[in-house]
C-alpha cells in the first residue's frame, strides 16, 4: 500500500503541474514565476540517445522509411522524452513522443505518459514542413486533458542527400556569400560562408506543456547550414522565440553555432557508460547575447583566426546551451551512387547512434524547453548528411 501512495502522490503532483488550466491573479503569477526560474547549474542538463536506422539508405530495407528510436532524453529535472519519429524522405514525418513528467517538488517521482507529441509533419515540393497538415499536436493525456498544436512552417534546406552537396558547394564558390558576426572576448568577429542553406522558421509555434508552466511560443529566425564544414550557425538577427506569462510578453533571441567536428574517438555518458563516436555536434549558443553592429566586414587575412574565435566554446559562462551531441555512424548494407571520379560511394550512413551531453547555463525552464521542442521539429534536417 504504501508504494501504491508514493506513486499516487506523484502522479497528483505532476499532473497538478501539467495540468494546463485557466489561471488567475497569484496562480498565474506562481506559474511565470516557476518558467522564468533559473535552472540550477546540477539540474541543467540534457542526456540521453536516439537510435536512427535511415532504412531509406539500406538494401535490407524495402520500407523506406527512416525510423528515429528516441530511447530516454532528459531534459533538466522537467520531463523525459521517448518514443518514435518516423520519416519518409521528402513525404512526412510521423510522431509519436511521450512526455513523462517530474514532480517538481520531488524530482524522485516521475508520472509516466502523461502527454504525447503525436500526429504528421508533411513535407511540400518545396521543402516546406507543414505540422498543420498532419495535425501535429502535444497532447495532455491524463489529469486535466488539452491539446496544444503545431503550428505555422518550416521551409526545409535545398539539399537533404549528401551526394547531391558536392555540386552545390561547386555552386556556391560563384554564388553569393553571407557575413556572420559575433562578440568574443569583448570583440567583434566575422567569418564567411558560401551560399549558407537557411532552414527558415515561418510563423513556428511550438505547443504548450507538458507543464502549465510551459506557454505557446511563437518561433522566427533562421538557422543556416554550411555545407563545406558542416555547420549549423545563426546570423545576427538569429533564432527568436516570442511567449505571454501572466499577460506579460517576453522575446528570447538566440544566437551560436553548432559546429560539428569530424573525428573518432570515445566517452563516457551520462550513465557511466564508455562509448564511442565517429564525430560530434559541439554547441554554442547563446541567450540574449549583446548584438554585433551591423556594419561588420570579413577580413579574409585573418580568415583562420576569426573563424577559430567565432566557433570558440570556450567561454561557457554567458547564458546559453554548451556540450557536445556525439554520433556514432555505420555503413552497412548503404545503397550507392557514383561519385565523380566514376566510383560508388554510399549514400550516407545507414545507422546513427545519437548521445546527447549538453548542459544550459543561466537559462529558465522556458527556454530550455522551449529549445528542446524545437530539437524535435527539425530533428530530420539535423541528420541528414
Amino acid at each position: 500500500m504504501t508504494v501504491r501512495r508514493n506513486l499516487g502522490v506523484a502522479l497528483r503532483g505532476a499532473l497538478l503541474a501539467t495540468a494546463a488550466i485557466a489561471l488567475g491573479g497569484s496562480a498565474a503569477l506562481a506559474q511565470s514565476a516557476q518558467a522564468l526560474k533559473e535552472i540550477t547549474a546540477d539540474k541543467a542538463k540534457v542526456a540521453g540517445s536516439i537510435v536512427v536506422d535511415y532504412n531509406s539508405r539500406s538494401e535490407r530495407s524495402n520500407s523506406g522509411a527512416d525510423v528515429y528510436e528516441i530511447g530516454e532524453i532528459a531534459v533538466a529535472d522537467m520531463f523525459l522524452m521517448k518514443g518514435t519519429v518516423q520519416r519518409m524522405p521528402g513525404s512526412k514525418l510521423v510522431y509519436s513522443v511521450r512526455y513523462d513528467v517530474i514532480n517538481p517538488s520531488n524530482p524522485s517521482q516521475i508520472a509516466r505518459d502523461v502527454a504525447i507529441l503525436r500526429g504528421e509533419m508533411a513535407i511540400d515540393n518545396n521543402g516546406r514542413y507543414t505540422p498543420e497538415t498532419g495535425q501535429l499536436r502535444l497532447d495532455v493525456v491524463k489529469g486535466n486533458q488539452v491539446t496544444s498544436k503545431v503550428a505555422g512552417s518550416i521551409q526545409g534546406r535545398q539539399v537533404t542527400r549528401w551526394w547531391e552537396v558536392g555540386e552545390l558547394i561547386r555552386k556556391a564558390k560563384t554564388e553569393a556569400t553571407k557575413v556572420y558576426s559575433r562578440y568574443v572576448d569583448g570583440k567583434v568577429v566575422s567569418i564567411q560562408v558560401k551560399n549558407p542553406d537557411p532552414l527558415r522558421f515561418e510563423r513556428l509555434i511550438l505547443p504548450s506543456g507538458p507543464f502549465s508552466f510551459l506557454p505557446e511560443t511563437r518561433v522566427s529566425g533562421n538557422l543556416d547550414y554550411d555545407y563545406e564544414l558542416g555547420n549549423w550557425l545563426t546570423d545576427q538577427n538569429g533564432v527568436t522565440m516570442t511567449y505571454t506569462l501572466a499577460d506579460k510578453s517576453f522575446t528570447d533571441r538566440i544566437t551560436g553555432s553548432i559546429r560539428y567536428v569530424e573525428e573518432e574517438g570515445n566517452f563516457t555518458d551520462s550513465k557511466g557508460k564508455k562509448r564511442e563516436f565517429t564525430g560530434y555536434y559541439d554547441y554554442n549558443l547563446r541567450w540574449n547575447e549583446q548584438q554585433a553592429s551591423g556594419d561588420n566586414f570579413f577580413d579574409e587575412s585573418t580568415a583562420a583566426a576569426q573563424t577559430d574565435a567565432f566557433f570558440s566554446a570556450s567561454d561557457q559562462t554567458k547564458p546559453g546551451l554548451y556540450g557536445r551531441v556525439y554520433y556514432l555512424d555505420s555503413e552497412d548494407a548503404c545503397k550507392r551512387v557514383k561519385n565523380g571520379e566514376g566510383g560508388l560511394d554510399c549514400v550516407g550512413p545507414t545507422r546513427s547512434e545519437i548521445t546527447y551531453d549538453l548542459k544550459a547555463v543561466k537559462l529558465n525552464y522556458q527556454q530550455l524547453a522551449s529549445w528542446m521542442k524545437l530539437e524535435l521539429l527539425v530533428i530530420g534536417p539535423f541528420t541528414d548528411e
